[in-house]
């Protein structure tokens, strides 16, 4: 499986943000004055919804560069979204979740390297979307695809199992290095939204973390010196370096044990990221057409009929 690179992601996502933008950018009729009587249905100004979700997160990095190692593990989030127009809102993200990848039964066996993750993230995002909202729960399309990049923070905390005992990386600084646990992270993904009832819809995304650290792992650079290690911290050693801990040698070795210092243990040229798959309902705060309580149904979005008659009709159904 060949994996993406930095420049072609960047082309997919300027194509995947512009086309929805280009759509946003022709004429509408309406204004944003949410109180006027000339208020339309598509100029859906200061709509606020709450939003719950879960799913997985999975990590890509220098313990899984390819697609034969994907460990996917639990993500989820809560958020708040308020709506700029009919195509344009933002939104507020807080997640959970957790991240893990291993070296054993993969081709840097030898190596030995493993960990596991539990995280945190907040950002905010920006989202556009194909077709306009509707405040009126009937003339709705079916689904609505969406598109969205923002930018966040995540606090990382990788952990790794010796003996018994589960340690905190970051605090052991395995490769010498004194790194930070917050990391900037750039959310870009696609979604659909697909409206339940008037005031709750189901949204289904997958996106990428993009960011700017290499140690979501703990692993980057080069081993450093094991010896001088050990005369600091005997577990610090021991977290670095797991060759002794199987039963091959490593290849590149003075004793047989353990790698040479300033022997590659990850590649800093590529920086780690996660890909979320996430379903999320969005609960509507201020519908801006009254809902009664016997309306609130679980039923398929559909255009209304024309005709007159029709037209009277479905004005009825809508308040």
């Amino acid at each position: 499986m060949v994996k993406p690179s930095p420049r072609s992601w960047v082309v997919i996502w300027i194509v995947v943000i512009l086309l929805p933008m280009l759509a946003y950018a022709q004429p509408r009729r309406g204004g944003p004055l949410r109180n006027s009587r000339l208020y339309r249905g598509y100029s859906n100004y200061g709509i606020m919804k709450l939003a719950v979700g879960s799913g997985t997160a999975t990590y890509f990095g220098d313990l899984c560069e390819t697609g034969d190692c994907l460990n996917a593990r639990p993500y989820v989030n809560l958020g708040f979204n308020y709506r700029f127009g009919g195509r344009v809102q933002v939104r507020g993200e807080f997640a959970y979740f957790r991240m893990a990848n291993k070296d054993l039964g993969g081709k840097n066996t030898r190596r030995n390297l493993s960990f596991r993750s539990g995280n945190l993230e907040l950002g905010a995002t920006g989202v556009f979307e194909l077709f306009p909202y509707n405040k009126f729960f009937r003339q709705r399309p079916l689904f609505s695809p969406y598109t969205f990049v923002g930018v966040g923070v995540a606090y990382i905390a990788p952990r790794a199992r010796l003996g018994d005992e589960w340690y905190t990386l970051p605090r052991y600084n395995t490769e010498g290095i004194n790194y930070s646990q917050f990391v900037p992270v750039i959310p870009m993904g696609i979604g659909v939204s697909i409206p339940l009832n008037p005031i709750l819809d189901l949204n289904l995304e997958a996106s990428y973390r993009k960011t700017f650290s290499d140690y979501l792992d703990d692993v980057s650079t080069v081993y450093t010196d094991n010896a001088a290690l050990r005369a600091r911290d005997p577990i610090a050693a021991d977290l670095a370096d797991r060759t002794k801990e199987i039963t091959r040698p490593g290849y590149d070795s003075r004793d047989g044990l353990h790698w040479n210092a300033g022997h590659k243990r990850g590649n800093p040229d590529k920086k780690d990221g996660y890909v979320v798959l996430a379903a999320k309902l969005e609960y509507t705060l201020n519908p801006l057409v009254k809902v009664r309580r016997q309306n609130i149904k679980f039923r398929r979005p559909r255009f209304s009929s024309g005709g007159s008659g029709g037209s009277r009709g479905g004005s009825r159904r809508k308040r």
